[in-house]
This record gives C-alpha cells, structure tokens and sequence, in this order.
C-alpha cells in the first residue's frame, strides 16, 4: 500500500522533533551566502529568534578567541576542492555576557551536474554542561599527576588483569625503564630473583581474590643496587563489584629493614652470649659442687682420724 506525504509536514515533524532535542537547524543558500535558521539555533546563539540571521551576525556571536578559527573553517568547507564537510567546536557569548559551548556540524549539497556548491547546511546544538563535564575530567586527571610526580612514593595502576599500564616518573628515575619497557609485566627484572616468586605469588593471588595486595620486595636500582620496598595495592571497583583498575604504591623502606637486620644480629648476639654466660655458669657450678664435695670429704676424714685418737673414757 502506498501512502503520499506531504513534504512540508514531514518536514515540520523533523523540526519538532529537533527543537525537542535542543538542536537547532540552518542552512546557507549559495553562493548568495543568505542565512535561514531555526528558531531554537537563534536562541542557542544568544540572537533574537524573530529576526533574520545574517553572517555577520553569526561571526560576531562567536567568541573573539575562536572567531577566526570558524570563519577559516567555515571557509575551508565552501572550498570547491575541500571536503565539504563541517565540524567545529567553539563558545558564543549571549547579548547579557554569557558564554556558551556550541558544536556545529554541517555539509554542502552540490549541483547534481555542474558540481558546484548550491547549499551550505547543518544543525547546532549547546554542549556546555558536556564541556563543563570534560573540562572537570580533564583538571581532575592533571590534579592526579601532579599529585603522582610530587609524592614520595612509587604509584602505578594496572588493569584487572594485573598488566601495568601506569608508573609514575619516581619509578622511571630509579630503575632507569622508560614507561614502555615497565609496562604490562615488564617490571619483573627490577624484582631481585629471590623475591620475585613470593611477589608474583601474592599478586596472582590478590587478583583472584579481589583483596589487598602487601608485600615487601627488593627492587635494583639504576646503578645495579637493591632497596627493600614494600608494596601495597587494593582493587578500584564498579557498582557489581568487577573490578575496574587497581591502584598501587611503593614506599622505600630500606633504612627500616637495616634496622630490622641490626637488631636481629644484635639479638642474635645477645641470644649467642646468654647461651655462652649459661653453660658458664653451669660449669661453675659444677665445679663448685666438686670443691664442695671433696671439702666435705676432708672435712669428713679429718672428724674420723679426731675420733679415732682421743682416749677412752676411765
């Protein structure tokens, strides 16, 4: 069954539809360079929506600091030999001072025979809050590397499958790697061969388990040396509980485990030396009790030999 439309309705329909949306249409007759704008891309732009738009009136809605740059683009687009195609990114400022984000995307409808351009059309719409959003994103992740490159610490970031994707610049100084030789499981070789089993242990089994990774581990340093490091990290999750990323650090605790090792042979030591005082003591004793005994010996046979001697009783 075939159903005629009517062109103007249909095309009335769009409109509403894209006003419900925010968007705002134009179009740009050729090469006389007459503007037609919807009602909503007059309000987008700041400009009053009963009156015609002129270009003149587009330039100078847009923010001096981006003006020239659409006007080259929009330039470019018209070009017999360019693309025809149009995206832009820029902030108008309304009639009261404020400044708002639009992205304007359009094409130009060339003549079906002679090629050239009859028609400059597109749509725009406001994208401030979006902007604003990325904007924050943006500064949250600067203020995120800026904190990373000032702490003290070593911070690096993996995926859920442990492969490393981020190590600050602290750990690039100290091992000498660049970023992508550390990445994924490329920081292995820094692990001194004797902790690597228990490191590589631990962190398989935080990622099966989704708990706190901690261990303590010697990495080599530039110049062939090895520091003692303990290394902690715990799992970023979504709202299900998958994990998204894990976050790490690693804090230089070399001088505590020199200490540790200090007072370990110190106690060692001292453990070695009451050992040696004991078995001193014992033998002391045991001489003593030998002493004791062969002066109770004497002592005894000197009582014999006094009894022995004295004269009987009359």
């Amino acid at each position: 069954m075939h159903t005629n439309t009517d062109p103007v309705a249909e095309l009335s329909r769009l409109e509403s539809v894209l006003e419900a949306a925010g968007v705002g249409v134009w179009e740009m007759e050729l090469p006389s360079r007459v503007l037609a704008w919807s009602v909503r891309c007059k309000l987008l732009y700041g400009l009053p929506a009963d009156k015609p738009v002129t270009l003149s009136d587009l330039l100078n809605a847009i923010h001096p600091d981006d003006r020239a740059n659409v006007q080259r683009n929009i330039e470019a687009t018209l070009d017999p030999s360019g693309p025809g195609r149009y995206f832009r990114e820029y902030r108008v400022v309304w009639p009261d001072g404020t400044v708002r984000w639009i992205r304007s995307t359009g094409r130009v409808r060339r003549h079906p025979t002679t090629g050239e351009p009859v028609r400059f059309e597109g749509a725009s719409r406001d994208i401030t809050e979006a902007h604003q959003e990325t904007a924050q994103l943006q500064q949250r992740a600067q203020e995120f590397l800026f904190l990373a490159e000032t702490v003290s610490e070593i911070l690096w970031i993996a995926r859920p499958d442990g492969g490393v994707t981020y190590f600050n610049q602290r750990w690039l100084d100290y091992t000498g790697q660049t970023l992508e030789q550390t990445k994924e499981w490329g920081w292995e070789p820094v692990i001194h061969p004797d902790d690597l089993g228990r490191c590589l242990e631990r962190w398989t089994n935080s990622l099966r388990t989704q708990q706190l990774y901690e261990v303590e581990y010697r990495f080599r340093r530039h110049d062939g040396t090895y520091r003692w490091y303990l290394g902690r990290a715990m799992p970023m999750c979504d709202a299900n509980g998958q994990v998204l990323k894990w976050f790490g650090t690693c804090t230089d605790i070399h001088k505590q485990k020199m200490v540790e090792q200090m007072l370990r042979a110190r106690e060692d030591e001292l453990q070695r030396a009451y050992a040696d005082l004991e078995s001193k003591v014992a033998f002391r004793n045991l001489e003593l009790e030998r002493l004791v005994r062969e002066q109770a010996g004497r002592i005894a046979a000197l009582e014999a030999q006094l009894n022995g001697s004295a004269p009987a009783a009359s």
